[in-house]
């Protein structure tokens, strides 16, 4: 009789310890997703501190004001939009993005510009947040697949049921 209360007494131990090293886990991966949300978002809106200084020493170069008006016009919706998540500026920032790539492609037919200090600085500025932020997504992308795993082995178990936790979308790339 001893026997068996003790086998079972160390058959709930494992099993505690086992879903409790999941839930840990699941807490751990929840609070990464979300500094790496909040990352890219400061990052995001660092990159769109700069695009009125990148617009103002093109529009100085070009008499074409009217290729500015769409950039303008993201960058104030970017500006007053209530940024809740990072699904909330996915769509603003891949507009913003075909903008400066337009602007870029504009940019190198004036010159005077590729001697500006200031517009290759401020376009290298631009073109480093982009590529951090590119890769930031790539990390939340695989951090957000490793916490569903952990979800869905956590809910194998009937106890599992019991502890709900918030289940991310993948980011589009």
């Amino acid at each position: 009789m001893s026997f068996y209360l003790v086998l079972t007494l160390i058959l709930t131990g494992v099993v505690f310890i086992v879903f409790a090293m999941f839930l840990l886990q699941i807490l751990s991966l929840r609070k990464t997703i979300l500094l790496r949300e909040q990352r890219i978002i400061s990052l995001y809106k660092e990159k769109i501190d700069k695009i009125p200084a990148f617009i103002e020493i093109i529009s100085k170069k070009t008499t074409h004001t009217d290729i500015f008006l769409e950039i303008i016009h993201l960058h104030k919706v970017a500006i007053i939009s209530n940024i809740g998540s990072i699904y909330d500026i996915l769509e603003t920032n891949s507009r913003i993005h075909r903008e400066f790539v337009f602007l870029m492609k504009v940019s190198a037919h004036i010159q005077d510009l590729q001697k500006n200090g200031n517009f290759l600085y401020i376009r290298d500025f631009i073109m480093f947040y982009e590529n951090t932020i590119s890769k930031e997504m790539l990390f939340l992308n695989s951090d957000i697949e490793k916490y569903t795993e952990l979800l869905r082995k956590k809910d194998l178990t009937i106890v599992g049921l019991f502890f709900p936790f918030k289940k991310y979308m993948r980011i589009a790339s």
